[in-house]
């Protein structure tokens, strides 16, 4: 037996996806933000030397990234791009701790994020380190 749900489009009446089909996959819109508030996390944890905390980042970061590639193919290999150009020397000097190679890579990014943006016709979207760590995390290293 068949439901008028069942039979629904996932298409509106002007033609673009419904509700139900654009909250199924995360949107850049929604990834984003939390992309912008990770690669916060990562600059300060990488600047107080908690390089675990940082490593996690990346990779929480690298992974949004891939997700957002699925979700908008149109914009899955300027993702991987970055991921590739500008996250892997972040890694590198992630991986040999070395502050100021970390320090260099980031701020590549930065600039190559805001470029991508302007590439996209999203030019007034313009990201900027904060001045201040996040306040939700102590990004001093843990002694175990």
């Amino acid at each position: 037996m068949t439901t008028s749900q069942d039979n629904r489009s996932s298409k509106d009446k002007d033609n673009k996806p419904s509700v139900e089909a654009r909250w199924s996959k995360p949107s850049l819109a929604r990834i984003m933000p939390e992309i912008g508030q990770r690669y916060w996390k990562l600059y300060y944890a990488a600047k107080a030397k908690n390089w675990i905390l940082a490593e996690f980042e990346m990779k929480e970061i690298s992974e949004l990234m891939e997700v957002g590639g699925e979700s908008r193919p149109k914009y899955r290999a300027r993702l991987h791009d970055f991921v590739q150009e500008n996250m892997g020397p972040m890694a590198e000097a992630i991986k040999g701790q070395d502050w100021d190679a970390f320090d260099a890579a980031f701020h590549q990014g930065v600039k190559d994020a805001n470029r991508y943006h302007l590439e996209s016709d999203r030019g007034y979207i313009v990201w900027k380190l904060p001045d201040s760590p996040p306040p939700d995390l102590d990004m001093t290293p843990q002694v175990s």
